[in-house]
């Protein structure tokens, strides 16, 4: 279900010198399952692959026959005869010998592509797409013969525009299968291939339609797919797909962060859904531009988003290749001092605290990495520049800048930006957490009371409703400053009140 992140200096888009874990056997994916629903996501890949079993030894109908039952497939008695060869074979490893002499893997991939591309009977086709998905199980190499036919990909995506016939569970495991077809090809395609094809004006115009058009297509149904029920697969095949590069511009423009962001909520999903959400993230991390729009879509997230979530997950998972990857995204996200300031103010650093002692390395190397960057960070920042990274993180905590005296000393600078910092508070007041309701409504009572304006402020921004519907809050610290902070808003003088 995933090979373990490499150590921060090799890249997902390096093929060697990675270091790679064993996957987990199918009994521990299936214990790891909390609840019915999650189970049967859990086992479902490995259904697949059984059924793929089955179905590749229950052959189709005599090939001769094909043309008399209707299925014009323009194959040559000579091309069926080779295709026959290949598929006699038992032996993986007899199978890749034969793909290997001549042209024998050109003219088998071409044919299957063809095959898929014009049989329409649907347990014909099914049949076709389970041998390409063993072929490129066995032989990794055989992608690249593919990624020379054309219109490799063209044949596969079609399958996830099929009709819906009687039989969904026929359709949704075609599709599952030309998920895993397409994810083991686009990350096949050579860069200087890539590279070569923009440097003419007629072959950038080639690469947009014969690879950044399919490859697009396929990352916003691996996107849609990845919403549904039975996500594993086309999370997996979305992790692999965005090893290639090119794949990002489609994914960014398809919202796939905040589609992520969703993925990593821990006790909404289970752990092997946070792991590959995880590894996704970690392979954006490696590209800049991905970074400047983690931190962009977390600022428009009012309540939630992917920092947030993923840092959450490290505070609540315990399952060690889960934090692994998670700091393998932290320590590429050092590159940016918005999403270390965003670190620093979700609460990370206490986060690493409480981590368990692992024997890990890897682990080891990159939490000791993001401790010491995030602590000189911090070490740098002012009281109030340390306020705004928490504020601006979306999740405040209990601490010394939610004080009386921050605030008669600080009030003044809050009108930057239009007061930015109080917009934001006003929004955290729809929060989920209770804490972050607290020190909001605390926050905003102490501006009121400060800032020669601030009563006005905080009332024409809307905080004062829903300040009042928090004073009924089940959570007597949040009901008790919702109450306080109402008083603050109504009463000049108000520290004299009580007295």
């Amino acid at each position: 279900f995933g090979v373990r992140s490499a150590k921060t200096s090799c890249s997902p888009f390096q093929a060697k010198g990675c270091n790679t874990r064993k996957m987990e056997s199918t009994a521990e994916m299936i214990r790891e399952a909390k609840t019915e629903s999650l189970q049967k996501d859990v086992i479902y890949e490995f259904q697949l692959l059984e059924e793929r079993e089955k179905i590749l030894k229950e052959k189709p109908a005599n090939w001769s026959s094909f043309e008399d039952n209707g299925f014009t497939i323009g194959l040559t008695s000579q091309d069926i005869g080779l295709l026959c060869d290949f598929e006699d074979f038992t032996s993986a490893a007899d199978r890749i010998t034969f793909l290997e002499e001549g042209k024998n893997g050109e003219l088998i991939c071409g044919m299957y592509l063809k095959l898929i591309r014009q049989v329409s009977h649907l347990a014909v086709k099914k049949y076709f797409l389970a041998s390409v998905d063993k072929v490129l199980d066995e032989d990794t190499g055989c992608a690249k013969i593919f990624n020379t036919c054309d219109d490799p990909y063209g044949p596969f995506l079609k399958i996830f525009r099929v009709p819906p016939s009687t039989n969904r569970r026929e359709n949704e495991m075609m599709s599952m299968f030309a998920c895993r077809i397409l994810s083991k090809l686009f990350p096949a395609l050579e860069k200087w291939y890539l590279v070569s094809m923009q440097e003419t004006k007629q072959g950038s115009i080639k690469l947009q339609q014969t690879i950044d058009q399919p490859l697009g297509d396929f990352v916003l149904k691996l996107n849609e797919l990845c919403k549904s029920k039975n996500c594993l697969i086309p999370l997996k095949a979305l992790k692999d797909t965005l090893k290639q590069e090119r794949a990002h511009e489609a994914f960014l423009r398809d919202s796939g962060i905040k589609m992520l962001a969703l993925l990593l909520i821990p006790g909404e999903n289970q752990e092997q859904v946070l792991y590959l959400a995880g590894f996704c993230v970690w392979i954006l991390s490696f590209n800049e531009r991905m970074l400047r729009q983690i931190d962009q879509s977390d600022a428009e997230e009012k309540t939630t988003g992917l920092m947030k979530n993923i840092v959450a997950t490290v505070r609540q998972v315990q399952r060690e290749k889960v934090i692994r990857i998670c700091f393998g995204a932290f320590r590429n996200m050092l590159k940016s001092e918005e999403l270390k300031g965003r670190m620093v103010g979700l609460g990370l650093l206490d986060i690493i605290k409480t981590l368990n002692q692992t024997e890990d390395k890897e682990l080891k190397e990159n939490v000791k990495k993001v401790q010491e960057s995030l602590k000189r960070f911090l070490g740098q920042l002012s009281t109030f520049e340390k306020y705004t990274t928490e504020v601006l993180s979306g999740q405040l905590q209990k601490s010394a800048v939610h004080s009386e005296t921050f605030w008669r000393k600080n009030n003044s600078l809050f009108e930057k930006e239009s007061y930015r910092h109080i917009r934001k508070l006003v929004e955290l007041l729809d929060s989920k957490e209770k804490d972050t309701l607290e020190m909001a409504c605390y926050d905003l009572g102490e501006f009121a009371r400060f800032h020669p304006d601030g009563r006005g402020i905080v009332t024409r921004m809307g905080a004062k409703a829903k300040i009042m519907r928090l004073m009924m809050h089940r959570d007597e610290a949040v009901a008790k400053q919702a109450l306080l902070a109402i008083q603050k808003l109504m009463v000049s003088n108000w520290e004299f009140l009580g007295k």
